[in-house]
């Protein structure tokens, strides 16, 4: 019986780390080696799925050659290969409500009965509405990729304010000194 279970225990961890999505690339300065992270797991990293409102990405940014890389997580843009929409990874106050974000208005009319988009509008700034704590908050953001100089490999999560995507739909860009990397989920 004991054997049993743990041949069931062992193929359940190999079918579970085949649903891994996953990707990596790299150039003459950094490789980044990036995972996608489902509803799943992210619950049991961060007690919460956020209504599967972000899609979230665990990355690990390595620098070569011995230099020190000034890493930002605003280097990171997640498109989304279906429709082009993209958007860059958000803070944990805004993951959690509590910052203030910016909505940008857009225009359209109609000339005779074709629709043409005129341009914006403006802009309102939308207050957040957040129920976390602060410990909450900074408990995120301590698992967030940080924004540091480093020479060592550095790993943490990214937020992106695009509702739960397909793993393969997603392109993960990363802006390094080097120029862009592009990672695809397989």
């Amino acid at each position: 019986m004991r054997r049993i279970l743990v041949a069931l225990l062992v193929a359940a961890t190999a079918v579970s780390a085949a649903n891994v999505k996953s990707g990596k690339a790299e150039n003459d300065s950094v490789e980044v080696a990036a995972v996608f992270i489902d509803a799943a797991a992210l619950k049991q990293t961060t007690g919460s799925e956020f209504n599967n409102q972000y899609t979230v990405v665990e990355v690990t940014v390595t620098p070569k050659g011995g230099k020190a890389l000034d890493l930002q997580p605003d280097d990171f843009l997640l498109r989304i290969n279906s429709n082009s929409d993209s958007s860059g990874p958000v803070v944990a106050a805004q993951v959690y409500g509590a910052g203030s974000s910016l909505v940008v208005h857009g225009v359209t009319e109609t000339i005779g009965t074709t629709p043409t988009q005129l341009g914006y509008s403006g802009a309102t700034v939308a207050n957040g509405s957040s129920t976390a704590s602060a410990a909450d908050i900074k408990t995120l953001q301590s698992r967030m990729l940080p924004a540091k100089s480093t020479s060592a490999p550095v790993t943490g999560l990214l937020f992106f304010p695009i509702a739960k995507k397909k793993p393969g739909d997603l392109d993960l860009v990363y802006s390094s000194p080097s120029g862009k990397l592009h990672i695809n989920f397989r």
